[in-house]
């Protein structure tokens, strides 16, 4: 079993990923996954997040960015978290706030984000 619920706002995401996103219509993959967003839904808040962040569908937004990828960290996405956690450390959408970055860092690697167990080794910050 993976790391999110099966539910229907999952089996959704998943098409828009997998008929728009994958075809290169991004537009359209986004404008799904915002009413998903807009409802809480933490993996929609993620990708809305980086569509943002990468100017996919959507004019690149770096404030949008942060405000969509915090909601989906808030709402306990580890993707969320380790992504706003590299937000804080770059300020991207934000100032720099290293304290900040390494509890997101933290909170994504006690739910075994691979990358954010490997950054907070490097920052010589522990989980356990």
């Amino acid at each position: 079993m993976g790391y999110y619920q099966p539910c229907p706002e999952f089996d959704e995401c998943n098409r828009l990923i997998n008929e728009y996103f994958e075809t290169k219509q991004y537009e359209k993959c986004f404008q799904g996954h915002l009413p998903l967003a807009k409802k809480g839904y933490p993996l929609a808040e993620c990708q809305v997040g980086y569509f943002y962040y990468d100017g996919l569908g959507v004019k690149k937004d770096a404030e949008k960015a942060f405000y969509w990828t915090k909601r989906a960290a808030e709402h306990g996405d580890r993707d969320g978290q380790f992504n706003l956690a590299c937000f804080y450390e770059e300020g991207i959408g934000t100032g720099i706030d290293m304290e900040a970055a390494k509890a997101w860092y933290i909170k994504a690697a006690e739910q075994n984000h691979d990358l954010a167990i490997r950054k907070c080794k490097e920052l010589k910050i522990y989980t356990d």
